[in-house]
């Protein structure tokens, strides 16, 4: 089982369908950047309601601006602004979802933001978060998982309960960014299909240099080729920067402000709970036996981030990059 040579093949089968979506999200994220980041001034985060970027809902969206509100991870609503008025919208998908795992009262239709009917909205979710002495109940429990690591890497220091680490998620006006690749790693091996990458962060080493995180996130207690998917869409990620012709455009959405590096490294880290490390360090020494994470002068460097979640937080049991720093 070679990854490399399987995912470039399948990119080289595809690379013009490829390029097409790519250039399609790229200008959908470049042209709502700006709208998106006079928009996002018009509200404020309301914790535990946190603020999403869908490419998907950008590229749909024509004289507005929309975006996802999730509750630890689930989508409850969506938010959109038009002309400087910001509006919650609960569609009837909404209102059955939250009443059935949040037992929030049925509710469909359009309510100003700063109206009653959505202040009353973001009190609910309040109350519920801090009356929870544990998780909460959603549909997803690895978007919960996820929520909870971008609020982590969100924070200024301590980030899961480390010292010293320093990562961010890429954000577009502070709002996670939810990116897809053209190829899809469910299975554990690259196919034609949207993926889509559970956590795009930049993490700052101890030498100074910022590099690309992709993060693969399991919800506790469950393993399922985790390291494979992480490296699919790491090596995806260099196909898209390397052999694109708007790669250096892609790495300046991700943040970054000096020119792609003639040496890419890109982290492939897989979060899991400890009780999993066994099968992850099956597979870490498959893949290091069967394929390459040496492509063409770039690098993909595997890590094992061993968590456990706390009711508001997660921790890590130590510094998952402590050895390669």
């Amino acid at each position: 089982m070679n990854l490399a040579v399987e995912t470039k093949k399948k990119w080289e089968e595809h690379k013009t369908k490829f390029e097409k979506e790519l250039d399609d999200w790229l200008q959908a994220l470049e042209q709502g950047k700006k709208i998106i980041i006079q928009a996002r001034k018009q509200f404020h985060q309301w914790n535990p309601l946190r603020v999403y970027v869908s490419v998907t809902k950008v590229r749909k969206s024509k004289s507005r601006v929309l975006f996802s509100l999730r509750f630890f991870g689930q989508e409850v609503a969506e938010l959109f602004v038009k002309n400087g008025k910001v509006t919650l919208k609960l569609t009837k998908r909404h209102s059955e979802n939250n009443k059935k795992y949040f037992e929030y009262p049925p509710k469909v239709g359009y309510f100003e933001w700063n109206g009653q009917e959505a202040r009353e909205f973001r009190s609910f979710f309040k109350k519920k978060s801090l009356s929870s002495n544990s998780e909460p109940e959603v549909r997803s429990i690895e978007h919960r998982v996820e929520s909870k690591f971008i609020q982590e890497m969100l924070k200024g220091s301590g980030k899961f309960g480390v010292s010293g680490l320093e990562i961010q998620p890429v954000t577009i006006a502070g709002c996670p960014l939810q990116f897809p690749v053209p190829i899809s790693a469910s299975t554990g091996r690259p196919n034609k299909g949207y993926g889509n990458i559970d956590i795009l962060a930049r993490r700052r080493g101890k030498n100074k240099k910022t590099r690309l995180s992709v993060w693969e996130l399991k919800k506790p207690h469950t393993y399922n080729h985790p390291a494979s998917q992480a490296y699919i869409y790491a090596l995806t990620l260099i196909h898209i920067l390397r052999h694109t012709k708007n790669g250096s455009r892609w790495y300046k959405l991700f943040g970054f402000k000096s020119p792609i590096p003639k040496s890419l490294e890109i982290e492939a880290v897989v979060a899991i709970t400890e009780d999993q490390k066994k099968k992850c360090e099956n597979e870490k020494d498959k893949l290091k036996r069967n394929t390459s994470f040496d492509i063409d002068g770039d690098s993909i460097k595997l890590y094992a981030a061993y968590y456990k979640e706390e009711s508001q937080s997660i921790k890590f049991k130590d510094d998952p990059f402590r050895e390669n720093q």
